[in-house]
């Protein structure tokens, strides 16, 4: 009896040891959805979520979460999170907010007039780096994605 106590603790063990060692695969970029210029007469703030999908087969927890937000070729802001628990094989999204000068929202201006009066989607660009976390084992990725998103899509309040 004990020794199948014992054999059940240890397939127990090596399984979760398994586990914990296989790599981590890098999430892979969705989209932006409801981005927002809040307050942009007073101090403007771009609020937006943004969609990925864990392609692991075990959950982790996303860490330490920072990329460059530009549109068109305006650098707006940097947006950051500090942790997210992620599901395995699944969809997520992370709310994140940053305040903008009013020098790099200047600078988008014309880029966003001619593409409103265009009707050209404005280019969207993600750069930056993540860290998820396994257990004890935690690995950064590099990430880097370009979108286009419809002028008709970027709410101001």
């Amino acid at each position: 009896m004990k020794s199948l106590i014992l054999t059940s603790y240890f397939f127990c063990l090596s399984t979760l040891f398994i586990t914990a060692c296989a790599p981590l695969k890098p999430v892979e970029f969705r989209s932006v959805t409801d981005l927002k210029v809040e307050n942009p007469l007073a101090s403007p703030k771009i609020t937006a979520n943004l969609n990925f999908y864990n392609p692991n087969t075990v959950g982790c927890t996303a860490k330490d979460f920072k990329v460059d937000l530009s549109l068109g070729d305006s650098k707006l802001t940097t947006l950051s999170f500090q942790k997210k628990k992620i599901s395995a094989k699944g969809i997520f999204s992370l709310p994140l907010s940053a305040s903008v000068s009013y020098s790099e929202l200047i600078k988008f201006i014309p880029v966003g007039v001619s593409s409103f009066q265009s009707g050209k989607d404005v280019p969207v660009e993600l750069k930056g780096e993540i860290k998820l976390k396994k257990f004890l084992f935690a690995k950064k990725f590099q990430l880097e994605f370009h979108d286009k998103i419809s002028m008709k899509d970027i709410q101001a309040k």
